[in-house]
């Protein structure tokens, strides 16, 4: 393995929550599960990119899912 998918996620006003990840569709899962909503049938970028627009104008909550190199 070569690099892990780090997801830092929070409900507003909390203090961040952070999830380590081999897989990016496991990454993008926990995010749903995280804030109890459905999963959608396809875990794509623009499905994530709705969900987040979706609770950043809600203001309930905030995530992000970066990509990091193992050394």
């Amino acid at each position: 393995m070569t690099h892990v998918y780090t997801l830092k996620i929070r409900y507003s006003g909390e203090e961040d929550d952070v999830f380590l990840f081999h897989l990016l569709r496991d990454a993008r899962a926990k995010v749903y599960d995280y804030f109890e909503k459905p999963r959608p049938s396809a875990l794509t970028s623009k499905a994530l990119d709705d969900f987040q627009e979706h609770l950043f104008s809600q203001d309930i909550g905030y995530f992000d899912i970066a990509r990091n190199k193992i050394n």
